[in-house]
C-alpha cells in the first residue's frame, strides 16, 4: 500500500498544495556541479561492493567511484558523510503504465500516439518512486490494446515532462492478448492487419512516385511536415521480415504520420514490447514477430503462468520482463494437490534474461519484488541485476542507469541498511547528481508520522466552504 493513500481532496488550495510538495521534491534550491557521496558501503553492479568508498560527481554524470583512499574530493565539492549507509544505483522500472493520465486510449491502433502527452509530471507516483528508490522508469501504455502509443523512458523528478525525459520513443507496446471485446482470433488478425496495412501504404506510395504522382507530397505540405534532414530523402526499405522495393523513391516524411512507427518496428529501429497474458499467446507473439522481422527488437511483457512457454522463449532468444505474481500457483483439479512454481527461476534456468516489475508504487515495489526472489531462492546478485542492470540493458541504456561507473548517470541512492531489508529506508536520492529527495524532510511523511500538515493542504472544513486559513492549518477563521 502507499504511504499516504488518503489523498486530499482535490480543491483549488489542495491543488495548490499539491504543486508545492512536488517542488520540494523537484527543485534543490542550488545546484552543485559537483557532489561527493561518502558511503559506508557502495554496491556499484559493475563489480564487487566497495567498502569505505567515494561516489564522484561532476555534473550529471559519475566521474569516479572506487575506496576511499583512492578517490580524491575536490576542494569545491558539495560532500554527502554517509558512513553508515549503503549506496547503490537507482532501481530500473521496466514496464508501467502509471503516472499517465489513462492506460490505454479506446482505438485499437494508435501506435501514432505518444504517452509523452498523457504524462503528469506531478502525479503522487513520482513521489513514491523516490520514497523507494525507483529513478528509472519505462512508461508504456497499459495490456488492453492491439497496438497502443510510443512509450517514453523518464526519471521520477521534474515539473515538466521534458524535465522528467530520459529517452522519448523508447518502444511501443502491442499485445496478443484480447483486447476487451475480442476473441484471441480477431486480436490477432488486427495485429496482422495493422502491418498488412502498412505494406499497402508502402506499395501504393512507390507506385504513385514512379507514375509522377505527388499526392503524397502535396498531402506533406500541406500537413505543416518539415522536409529537413535524413526524412526529406527517399531510402531504401531494411529490414529481416519483408520489404518494399523502390522506397529510395518516397522521402520518409511522406509517409503516413500513423504508420511511421511501424515502419520503423519493421526495419528495426523501434523497441516492441508484446504482452503476452497466457502461454498459449507466446507463439502467436514470435510469430508475428518473426512475419514482420521484429523478433530481434522485441521484449515479451508475461503475465502469469507464461513460464509454461519457456522453451520456446529460450530458442526464439527474447529477454522477457515478467508479471508482478512472482510464484504462479496450481491445484490439481483430482488430488487438490497444489504446485507453487517461482517463474523467475524457470528463466534464470532457461539463460532467459528477465526483469522485475513493481506490485505497487509503494511498499512492494521494486525492492520488495528482488527481496521476494531473493526469498524464492533467486541469488542475491540475479534479483537485483533484476531491477537494475537487466531493465536498463533492455532499454538500450546499460551504460546510463542501474549501475554506479564513471560516465554512468548519477542516479544515486542512499539506504540505512541493506536496501532489500524490511527495516531500511531511502533516505536521500541523487538523480542527475542532484540531490532530489531527502527522507527527513518528506512533507508526505511528516504529516503522516508527526501529524505536520503542509501548507496549503488542509482539506475544506465543510460542505460550505473550500477555503481554509491563510497560515495553512486548516482551522477556518471567524467571519467578519
Amino acid at each position: 500500500m502507499k504511504l499516504l493513500s488518503n489523498q486530499l481532496p482535490l480543491t483549488l488550495a489542495a491543488l495548490a498544495g499539491s504543486v508545492t510538495l512536488a517542488v520540494t521534491f523537484a527543485a534543490p534550491a542550488v545546484a552543485q556541479e559537483k557532489q561527493a557521496i561518502k558511503a559506508g558501503t557502495i554496491i556499484t553492479m559493475d563489480g564487487a561492493p566497495i567498502q569505505n568508498g567515494v561516489i564522484l560527481m561532476d555534473g550529471t554524470r559519475v566521474l569516479a567511484v572506487g575506496p576511499a583512499d583512492q578517490i580524491e574530493i575536490p576542494w569545491d565539492a558539495e560532500v554527502t558523510d554517509a558512513p553508515d549507509m549503503v549506496a547503490m544505483p537507482g532501481f530500473v522500472e521496466a514496464h508501467t503504465n502509471s503516472g499517465i493520465d489513462r492506460a490505454n486510449e479506446t482505438l485499437d491502433v494508435t501506435p501514432f500516439f505518444d504517452v509523452q502527452d498523457s504524462i503528469n509530471p506531478v502525479d503522487f507516483y513520482f513521489e513514491d518512486c523516490l520514497r523507494f528508490g525507483i529513478t528509472t522508469i519505462n512508461v508504456q501504455q497499459g495490456n488492453n490494446t492491439v497496438i497502443a502509443a510510443m512509450g517514453a523512458v523518464v526519471k521520477p523528478w521534474g515539473m515538466t515532462v521534458d524535465a522528467q525525459l530520459v529517452m522519448p520513443q523508447s518502444g511501443v507496446k502491442m499485445s496478443v492478448s484480447p483486447k476487451a471485446g475480442k476473441s484471441a482470433a480477431t486480436q490477432a488478425a488486427t495485429l496482422r492487419q495493422a502491418f498488412a496495412d502498412l505494406r499497402s501504404h508502402l506499395e501504393q506510395l512507390v507506385e504513385e512516385k514512379r507514375q509522377g504522382n505527388d499526392r503524397a507530397h502535396r498531402e506533406a505540405l500541406a500537413q505543416g511536415r518539415d522536409y529537413e534532414g535524413e526524412d526529406a530523402k527517399g531510402r531504401a526499405m531494411t529490414g529481416k521480415g519483408w520489404i518494399v522495393e523502390g522506397m529510395e523513391l518516397v522521402p520518409r516524411v511522406e509517409v503516413d504520420e500513423k504508420m511511421a512507427p511501424l515502419l520503423k518496428v519493421v526495419e528495426g529501429r523501434l523497441t516492441v514490447y508484446m504482452y503476452c497474458g497466457a502461454p498459449a499467446q507466446v507463439r502467436t507473439a514470435l510469430d508475428i514477430a518473426k512475419e514482420n522481422g521484429f523478433l530481434e527488437n522485441m521484449i515479451l511483457v508475461l503475465g502469469s503462468g507464461c513460464f509454461k512457454a519457456a522453451d520456446q522463449i529460450a530458442a526464439a532468444k527474447v529477454p522477457v520482463i515478467l508479471d508482478e505474481n512472482l510464484v504462479f500457483v496450481e491445484v490439481d483439479p483430482i488430488t487438490e494437490e497444489e504446485t507453487r512454481t517461482f517463474e523467475a527461476q524457470v528463466f534464470k534456468d532457461k539463460g532467459i534474461p528477465f526483469a522485475l516489475t513493481s506490485r505497487d508504487s509503494g511498499m512492494e515495489s521494486l525492492w520488495y519484488q528482488a527481496a521476494m526472489a531473493v526469498g524464492q531462492g533467486l541469488s542475491r546478485e540475479d534479483a537485483l541485476a533484476a531491477v537494475t542492470t537487466v531493465p536498463a540493458k533492455l532499454m538500450g541504456l546499460e551504460n546510463r542507469v542501474g549501475v554506479i561507473k564513471p560516465g554512468a548517470d548519477a542516479n544515486i541512492v542512499l539506504y540505512n541498511g541493506d536496501p532489500l531489508s524490511v527495516r531500511s529506508q531511502v533516505q536521500h536520492v541523487f538523480i542527475d547528481g542532484q540531490k532530489v529527495y531527502d527522507r527527513s524532510n518528506d512533507p508526505r511523511l511528516k504529516h503522516l508520522f508527526e501529524g505536520q500538515r503542509p501548507p496549503g493542504t488542509a482539506p475544506a472544513q465543510d460542505a460550505g466552504s473550500n477555503v481554509e486559513s491563510s497560515d495553512g492549518t486548516g482551522d477556518k477563521k471567524d467571519k467578519e
